[in-house]
């Protein structure tokens, strides 16, 4: 897990630069409308956007489901600044050095949309800033050789695409080039001392590859799952957040992956008894092809039955399970660091199963590259996590709370930790303040 912070600045109800501290298991809280989905939504997009898939705030591209940000004057604060602009940032780890990087959105000038505008990088010794300019082709400078400061100015709108992604990922860097100018020469010069050249020919070819950045996979899930059916009928695998396409990836499984479905079944069964959700599940196909009818079944506490007769917390929990525990199945997680944004997770949940759900995230995030970002108003999620740390199950700095404070028309982010007795550090004022006065109304005392 390389993401240690996120950044948000005049984004909706976020006036000035708001920080999240960004922890294997972060969990975000706070009263409705109070801009827990919103931050959700930008981490999905800024992710999305510095590993090459683009600039999008809307679940129409498949990158950004379930999420649905709108235009631009949706997106930017609604405060009396002329110029507007909003920024979201990552402050990130790489070969044992902190880089900051900050992507500045303004809005299109043949639409509505957003566009990037400016793009720094900053690293402990130097800093790399991406700027729109009239230039139809990418113009690195040399601003300030002792401070390591470099300029790359682009065409309009190629920001969205391309050169930003000099940093990410495993990418050859056209742009940068031996040879090609003094001023790319010093930069290249810089970056390759910096971090180690991933292909060994790249100096023979006059280009680069490296990486200063862990390629992440974005899993995000809705708040409202999919409603079960009580026969199922094959359809194409997606990945949908809504949980639709889980059915049929568990039916592909038992007929042509029995190893892998034993796997992931064993693991949901015994989240099914820690929880006391259900004992067995099982795949009932209606003929022998892939392309016939089938059903889910699950062992409660009577006889097998139909997903339709169980409580309709199982079918909503199912496809979070199944995502999560599938990832370290199906590949290798050392690879690859998974980010899941659940929204929600405890919908429907007995006070039982949520407190279990925390506690298998809190031991999946010990198992390989699997961080979790929790929307969540269930005091049993946070109060299992917290005690998860004090057994030792999972390290106190590996824990985040993220209290979201509404303050008149703005939002106020506050970062709690803990300690290794699981004690709350940094909590503000007002945190639980309702939780407070409702148990002194109880006791009959006055507000």
């Amino acid at each position: 897990m390389s993401i240690t912070q996120f950044t948000m600045e005049e984004v909706r109800c976020f006036g000035e630069r708001q920080t999240l501290e960004i922890r294997p298991l972060t969990f975000l809280v706070g009263e409705n409308s109070t801009g827990k989905t919103t931050a959700l939504a930008c981490f999905h997009v800024l992710a999305n956007y510095l590993q090459g898939r683009g600039v999008d705030f809307n679940e129409k591209s498949s990158n950004l489901h379930p999420y649905s940000m709108g235009t631009f004057k949706d997106i930017v604060r609604n405060s009396k600044k002329k110029e507007k602009a909003f920024k979201l940032g990552f402050t990130h780890k790489y070969a044992n050095e902190t880089v900051e990087s900050t992507v500045e959105f303004v809005e299109r000038k043949d639409g509505t949309e957003p566009t990037v505008s400016s793009a720094p990088v900053k690293f402990s010794d130097g800093e790399v800033i991406f700027k729109t300019g009239d230039h139809k082709e990418v113009v690195t400078r040399l601003v300030d050789e002792k401070q390591n400061h470099y300029r790359i100015d682009c065409e309009p709108n190629l920001l969205d695409r391309v050169p930003y992604l000099v940093f990410f990922g495993h990418l050859s860097i056209p742009s940068v080039k031996i040879g090609k100018s003094k001023d790319q020469n010093a930069l290249a010069k810089y970056l390759l001392g910096k971090y180690k050249v991933v292909h060994e020919n790249s100096l023979k070819r006059k280009d680069f590859t490296w990486k200063i950045w862990d390629t992440i996979q974005i899993f995000s899930t809705s708040p409202v799952r999919s409603r079960p059916e009580r026969t199922y009928n094959p359809m194409r695998v997606f990945d949908d957040p809504d949980g639709s396409d889980v059915p049929m990836l568990l039916m592909q499984m038992d007929s042509t992956k029995k190893k892998r479905w034993e796997a992931l079944r064993e693991q949901l069964v015994k989240f099914g008894l820690s929880s006391g959700l259900f004992q067995d599940i099982k795949i009932k196909n209606f003929e022998r092809s892939l392309g016939g009818p089938f059903q889910l079944q699950f062992k409660v506490r009577g006889p097998i039955a139909n997903i339709m007769d169980v409580g309709y917390g199982l079918s909503q929990i199912l496809p979070i399970l199944v995502q999560i525990l599938y990832a370290g199945i199906s590949r290798d997680t050392s690879e690859l660091s998974d980010f899941f944004l659940l929204q929600q997770p405890e919908i429907h949940l007995h006070p039982r199963a949520q407190a279990e759900l925390s506690s298998l995230l809190s031991k999946l995030t010990n198992q390989g590259n699997r961080s979790f970002i929790i929307e969540t108003h269930s005091d049993y999620m946070i109060d299992r996590a917290r005690i998860e740390i004090r057994n030792g199950n999972i390290r106190p700095e590996d824990v985040s709370l993220v209290y979201f404070e509404p303050k008149g028309n703005i939002v106020k982010v506050h970062n709690i930790s803990f300690d290794k007795m699981a004690n709350m550090i940094g909590v503000p004022p007002y945190y639980g303040e309702f939780f407070l006065k409702e148990t002194d109304r109880l006791m009959g005392f006055e507000d």
